[in-house]
């Protein structure tokens, strides 16, 4: 109107890649490429610009979004078709800013004010977009875009426009009347103001600081509830409000003061998720006071920061008091509660002890009171309109609400009760199977109306507790250790769902080989002070749930020592749920390699865990037998006996065998005789299973388990000496010799003793040690009985194992021959530059002075045929001079140790310093060596003659491939080859070369 015009400026956007300090269009608009590329595409059409701009006529003002994508809208059909894919948008984005081009939109799109149009209480008269602080390097720092707004009462207003109903600072420049009429900005947050009169007045505008963030959030929260409408004396206490903030005194409460609060604590809290104009990272000061950096992003530990910042209080406060907001709104918004609480817990993370964080007690009293609220307001009966999509029943309850609370009690540490709220709604079954439909006539007739459920499942439920649960036992600290082992709900879990009540436990384990070798530095998970009261825990566990399949039958044999992992052990019985968690600590179900050899302290304590699960397996095996068949194992207990074997014949068991031998019934012989193998009585347990069972099956798989207890071990010892780069070497035996001598010993069937052992060297004749068993059969074994199963199988596969060796050798030669090679071009090439030199590095040559221009080195004598291709370059500097020799070899030789030697100077001004030789120079390779002459350019007389020669040796191509190419060393390691020493022209050094 011609009272009040409009206004129309761009709000600078700044992305930490853009200084520049004007404010037109062209030169602010943020630049994304949505594939991520460079932008620069050769149709020109991949460059995506976004401008900010702020519009106001009168009171009213708001803040717009512009968008150009040539991509997604150009006029050219084709060109749209050739570039545009639905799917690379968000579902959002496609419905917002996809309309049909035209040729009066083109390529441009200009949103709706996504945050409302605001009204002020006095006109517009100037306004002007802020530009963030800038530094000394050529990036800004991540401020949130701002603009400065002149009213006609004199006041100048800074707004965010993430939140433009909001003033973040106001500054009074006029008088009454007012004279002040335009505004502009100026770098680091400046702006001019000036008048009819001819003032002017220069504002800076500073950072918020966190008093004015407490100020404002107070302030705004008695806007929205009132005074009486909040916990008011426990917010300002929580976020050191001022006593002028807590006493202010606001308008009557409204819809709308809530709502605007509620866009405020959205974009503070980084949940605004309909576009906050680059005021993303704002929740980043809020919660941290300060910005992360110019590139915005977090690091690793944020969760940790986070609560460990000073301002955590206040962001806790903030989210409560977005959740007690979503409440109080005309539809009360669940869905926003909700996320804004779990966003909160997310980034804390796990919180214990409220003393050793940010958090202070009159913040846990707000949040305890707010999620009450939260828990009223989720079995409110009052009926939402159809369009809310927000569907309750007759005596619904909306469980959102629910987990907002706790979710809300979770961030303040107050774990106990959070659980406490789930657990008394779901044991009530009209909650958790109740489908929660809109049953008003509106929505029962409107076809459109959302009319889903929102009640929880047992499974979300189990999952929720199982989740919090297990990340308050993997946090470490001890207080939450206590509590998730004294809970009700850890109980309630591992009764009603005993795997998933496990893996509260578990979650933390390693759970192959590769996580196990990752903790090398703390191997001994198993020895942990908990581990026993989480056994005593699972012991007392009596699960209520029935076995869901009947136990397989399983085909095991006398000689199987690994259990067939398709057969698990059901959890009918606190026992079994103690021995699958020893099982999964101590590595023996997960793929856990040998431990490193311990202390005596560390033993003791992994014996008593190893003991513990070798007991209660015992216990499993004779507690389902029954009276009648004693001797008789069920189909239960054969699954315990066959873990116990598992157990004591692993290569990393710990059990002390003279406890558990003693215990052991009579009957058990196979136990008995891995028992004797741990104390390393190899022979006395193949006694067993040879004569006692009459087994030579059951005896190989002894060996054959023992054969691979030892490769494991090997493994073991070769990784941790390549590490500490000492090679050991097992001390074992062979692992088959001890049945060989066994089978031997039968004096009265000595027959069967020698086809035995025939035998055993027939069947594992690639790992056992060959010579040593032919060396323990009787004199009398004729050649024959040996050839056709033993000698002739042996002397095929040595043949053939020889065979295929020496190809691997000489592929890996080969193959080393290739890296010797492409590493020595890589050094000589380095060596050819002066500053790559390490030799030289150290001498503090100071600036090049002069480098005179290459001329080739002629010999002084009759050139030879093998005389290198030289050319000399010399470089000044204040007080060396460096004489570079490149050099080539020719006619396909290998030279060696190739330098350029002063043997003589005609001048004690220049003195020979240092030799830099070429080790090896192959074959059509060029590169230089450097001799070094310290100078002093004020004594020198004219000019000074230096006699040279050059020194090389003539390779052969295994000494080639042998001489050393660490190029740092001086020239007195001895190299294979003949050596040549040619004397080549004089070189002329003058004085005024040193001046450049």
């Amino acid at each position: 109107s011609p009272v009040h015009p409009a206004i129309s400026i761009e709000i600078p956007i700044y992305d930490g890649t853009n200084n520049n300090g004007g404010n037109s269009g062209g030169d602010n608009a943020n630049h994304n490429n949505d594939d991520g590329s460079d932008g620069n595409d050769d149709d020109g059409t991949s460059n995506v610009y976004t401008s900010l701009v702020f519009l106001a006529s009168g009171r009213e003002c708001a803040v717009v979004e512009i968008m150009y994508n040539p991509r997604l809208y150009s006029n050219n059909r084709r060109s749209r078709m050739n570039h545009f894919d639905p799917n690379d948008l968000d579902e959002d984005v496609q419905v917002t800013l996809l309309p049909s081009p035209s040729a009066n939109n083109g390529s441009i799109v200009i949103g709706s004010p996504r945050h409302g149009i605001a009204t002020l209480a006095s006109p517009i008269l100037a306004a002007a977009g802020l530009m963030p602080f800038t530094t000394t390097s050529s990036t800004t720092t991540s401020s949130a875009p701002l603009v400065a707004i002149l009213t006609s009462d004199g006041l100048v207003h800074t707004r965010s426009p993430s939140f433009i109903s909001i003033p973040l600072s106001t500054i009074e420049v006029g008088n009454r009347p007012n004279d002040f009429f335009t505004l502009q900005a100026l770098p680091n947050k400046k702006v001019v103001v000036g008048s009819y009169s001819g003032e002017a007045r220069l504002i800076s505008f500073r950072e918020d600081t966190v008093s004015d963030l407490a100020d404002r959030m107070m302030k705004l929260s008695i806007d929205a509830f009132g005074s009486t409408g909040f916990p008011r004396a426990e917010l300002a206490e929580a976020i050191g409000a001022t006593f002028s903030a807590t006493s202010y005194v606001g308008p009557e409460p409204t819809t709308g003061a809530r709502n605007i609060f509620k866009q405020y604590l959205e974009t503070c809290l980084g949940l605004d998720t309909s576009g906050d104009f680059g005021g993303g990272a704002l929740y980043k000061r809020f919660l941290y006071g300060y910005n992360f950096g110019d590139d915005g992003n977090d690091d690793d530990n944020s969760s940790t920061n986070a609560l460990m910042s000073s301002f955590a209080a206040s962001y806790l406060s903030a989210t409560a008091m977005l959740c007690l907001v979503c409440t109080r709104l005309s539809t009360p918004n669940s869905t926003l509660a909700n996320r804004a609480a779990k966003s909160c817990a997310t980034k804390f993370g796990v919180v214990g002890d409220i003393q050793q964080t940010g958090i202070n007690a009159a913040t846990v009293k707000v949040c305890e009171l707010i999620a009450e609220r939260l828990l009223t307001e989720s079995e409110s009966t009052r009926t939402l309109p159809p369009s809310s999509g927000i569907a309750t029943g007759k005596n619904g309850i909306r469980l959102d609400m629910v987990e907002a609370a706790s979710w809300l009690l979770r961030s303040c540490g107050q774990h106990e009760r959070s659980i406490a709220i789930l657990q008394e709604r779901m044991k009530n079954p009209s909650i958790r199977n109740k489908a929660f439909v809109d049953e008003t006539p509106e929505a029962a007739g409107d076809p459109r109306s959302s009319r889903r459920a929102t009640g929880w499942s047992q499974v979300k439920y189990d999952s929720h507790i199982c989740t919090h649960l297990g990340e308050l036992w993997s946090s470490g600290d001890k207080q939450c250790q206590e509590f998730v082992l004294n809970s009700s709900a850890t109980r309630q879990l591992l009764e009603t769902n005993p795997t998933l009540g496990l893996k509260i436990f578990t979650s933390m384990l390693p759970q192959n080989e590769e996580q196990w070798l990752n903790q090398i530095d703390n191997p001994l998970l198993e020895a942990n002070d908990t581990s026993t009261k989480i056994v005593d825990l699972l012991k007392s566990i009596r699960p209520i749930v029935p076995i869901h399949s009947q136990i397989k039958k399983i085909d095991i044999t006398l000689g199987s020592i690994e259990v067939n992992n398709d057969f698990e052990l059901p959890f009918d019985s606190g026992r079994a749920l103690a021995v699958v968690y020893l099982e999964s600590a101590i590595g023996i179900s997960t793929g856990r390699p040998p431990v490193k050899s311990l202390n005596n302290a560390e033993k003791n304590s992994v014996v008593d865990i190893h003991n513990e699960l070798a007991f209660l397996l015992l216990e499993g095996v004779l507690s389902e037998r029954s009276d009648d068949e004693a001797q008789v194992d069920s189909d239960l207990g054969k699954i315990y006996r066959e873990k116990l074997r598992r157990l004591l014949g692993w290569h990393s068991s710990k059990v002390k065998p003279d406890q558990l031998m003693h215990t052991l019934p009579s009957s058990f012989l196979r136990e008995k005789a891995l028992l004797l193998g741990q104390l390393g009585r190899h022979e006395d347990a193949l006694r067993i299973f040879y004569f006692d069972l009459k087994s030579l099956d059951l005896a190989l798989e002894y060996c054959d388990a023992r054969y691979e207890k030892q490769q494991a071990q090997n493994k073991y010892e070769l990784v941790k000496s390549y590490n500490n780069g000492i090679m050991s070497k097992g001390n074992e035996g062979c692992a088959y010799l001890p049945l060989v001598r066994v089978a031997l010993e039968s004096d009265q069937e000595s027959e069967r003793g020698i086809s035995a052992a025939i035998q055993v060297l027939s069947l594992r004749r690639e790992n056992i040690d060959r010579a040593a068993a032919l060396r323990l059969l009787p004199k009398n074994v004729p050649v024959s009985a040996l050839a056709r199963s033993f000698l002739i199988p042996a002397l095929i596969d040595s043949e053939s194992q020889a065979r295929r060796l020496t190809v691997t050798a000489s592929l890996l030669r080969a193959k080393y021959v290739r890296l010797k090679k492409s590493l020595t071009e890589a050094q000589i090439k380095s060596q050819s530059i002066l500053q790559n030199v390490p030799a030289l590095q150290s001498l503090n040559l100071g600036d090049p002075v002069y480098a005179s221009n290459p001329f080739k080195a002629r010999p002084s004598n009759i050139s030879t045929l093998h005389f290198p291709d030289v050319t000399i370059t010399k470089h000044f500097f204040p007080r060396y001079v460096i004489i570079q020799a490149t050099a080539a070899a020719i006619d396909g030789m290998t030279l060696g140790n190739v330098q350029l030697v002063v043997a003589e100077s005609s001048d004690e001004a220049l003195l020979p310093s240092l030799n830099v030789p070429i080790k090896t120079l192959p074959p059509g390779i060029t590169g230089s060596s450097w001799c070094v002459l310290a100078a002093s350019p004020q004594r020198l007389d004219g000019t000074a003659i230096l006699v040279t020669e050059m020194h090389y040796s003539i390779l052969s191509a295994d000494s080639a491939i042998a001489t050393s190419l660490e190029f740092e060393r001086s020239f007195q390691s001895s190299t294979s080859g003949r050596s040549f020493v040619e004397e080549i022209q004089d070189i002329e050094i003058r004085r005024a070369e040193f001046e450049g």
